[in-house]
């Protein structure tokens, strides 16, 4: 009995391990079916991209043969043309963003430097002037440093001194401290600097002065010239005034203003400690966010303190205006760029139809062809914004920074910014890309026998 049980047990034991043996069998083909399906998997991948590598290389060396054995002088015109246009793109953008720096410069050199203190809100003037100078003057950030005083005035020039003709506005009167951060001396067009001694003595504006060009005022004093005597009414006392000088900085602000002595300026105020504005120039404008935080630790209550990113932010929404016509017209030039390729790979498919027909008849793919062409066309205008840039960069910028385009809002120098060349130069290839696939895809999609006896 004890025999046949066991007996049994190893029937069973040689069953059980058959079993295993074939699932394990069965698993190991399967895996190695796996296996072998992923190999061939990735060789048909790998020819697959090898046959892509090798079409787009026959694609480029038709491209480069044609382009090689074509008409030199026609190769040069199309170039040139792409130059032209993208030329264009770029210079519309530089001139626009060239007027937004000018107004914006014009604004921080002779307006409110890098770093502008006011008084708090309902204050006339800052109290401690002469100490946030002392503080400060000697910070390697700070460039110049002064405390302006600017009272309300009225200006009256009385051409025949009979009460009858006469010319009166409403201006700024400056004190001669201005000229530590604004260089007014620079900027002296007729007759000559104010000095700090000079008493009965005044310097004023183009634009208050009258009849200079470019002028953003339409009230003047009727063309004064130095030698001339004006009336001040200010605190309810006229005084006489001799000009001396006539400066023109083009800032709107400033251009229709005046500035005397810090002497008699301060006769008026009645104490040198006190200034309406603290104005402070820097080294580098990028330093004015940390100067004005400290500034803002140390005296956050005492006064009101902005730097030159907000008190030029009010012409934001001309520089939006100026960024969005720059836009337009980019997109304007790609499509004309695209135009132009369209045209000159038309012409050339159809003047090539029958070596076109010959390439398909031969077993050339016609999407090798197709990307021939489009080759071609994103090669004409990588190469005309190639020359472009150059022209623009080294030519035309370093001509105009030589002598800038003498405009009312400042001296304005075309100004190439990294974003819109980078869209100017996109753009422009997308350009080329649609405008060399479009007619290529088109003409080439036709049959041999239309190509070969059309």
């Amino acid at each position: 009995m004890k025999k046949k049980k066991i007996k049994k047990n190893k029937k069973v034991e040689e069953n059980l391990l058959r079993k295993f043996s074939s699932t394990t069998k069965k698993t190991s083909k399967e895996k190695a079916k796996k296996e072998t399906l992923d190999k061939e998997e990735k060789k048909e991948v790998k020819v697959k991209k090898v046959s892509k590598l090798t079409d787009l290389k026959l694609a480029f060396f038709l491209a480069w043969k044609s382009i090689q054995r074509g008409n030199k002088s026609s190769l040069i015109l199309v170039i040139g043309i792409m130059m032209i246009v993208f030329l264009n793109l770029l210079f519309t953008d530089a001139i626009f963003a060239g007027i937004i720096k000018g107004i914006n410069d014009r604004k921080i050199d002779y307006q409110y430097g890098e770093v502008l203190i006011e008084p708090k809100i309902g204050d006339q003037y800052i109290t401690n002037a002469n100490d946030i100078i002392r503080k400060y003057k000697d910070d390697s950030r700070v460039k110049k440093i002064a405390a302006i005083v600017e009272k309300p005035a009225k200006f009256i020039n009385e051409k025949n001194k009979d009460g009858r003709d006469y010319e009166s506005l409403n201006a700024n009167l400056h004190n001669l401290g201005i000229n530590k951060v604004f260089d007014i001396q620079d900027k002296i067009i007729a007759g000559r600097m104010l000095k700090p001694n000079d008493f009965g003595k005044i310097i004023i504006g183009s634009s208050m002065a009258g009849g200079y060009p470019g002028a953003m005022t339409t009230e003047d004093l009727g063309s004064v010239r130095p030698g001339d005597k004006i009336t001040i009414e200010i605190n309810g006392v006229d005084k006489e005034f001799e000009i001396v000088g006539i400066y023109k900085t083009k800032n709107s602000s400033l251009d229709k203003d005046a500035i005397i002595t810090d002497n008699e300026m301060y006769s008026l105020v009645g104490d040198r400690n006190l200034a309406s504005d603290v104005i402070v120039r820097l080294n580098k404008r990028d330093e004015s966010q940390s100067f004005m935080n400290e500034l803002e630790k140390n005296n956050s209550e005492e006064y009101q303190i902005s730097d030159w990113k907000e008190n030029t932010a009010a012409g934001a929404g001309v520089a939006k205006s100026f960024e969005m016509i720059g836009s337009i017209l980019r997109v304007i030039g790609a499509l004309v760029a695209g135009l132009v390729i369209f045209i000159i790979i038309f012409v050339d498919i159809v003047n090539k139809r029958r070596q076109v027909g010959i390439l398909k008849a031969i077993g050339i793919n016609e999407k090798i062809v197709i990307n021939s062409y489009i080759m071609r066309g994103v090669f004409y205008t990588i190469l005309g914004s190639i020359f472009g840039y150059l022209i623009m960069q080294y030519g035309i910028i370093t001509a105009f920074s030589k002598k800038p385009i003498d405009l009312p809002m400042g001296d304005i120098v075309p100004l190439l910014k990294e974003s819109s060349l980078i869209s100017s130069v996109t753009f422009f290839i997308l350009a080329g890309l649609i405008g060399s696939a479009t007619p290529a895809y088109k003409e080439i999609k036709k049959k041999i026998l239309d190509l070969l006896y059309h």
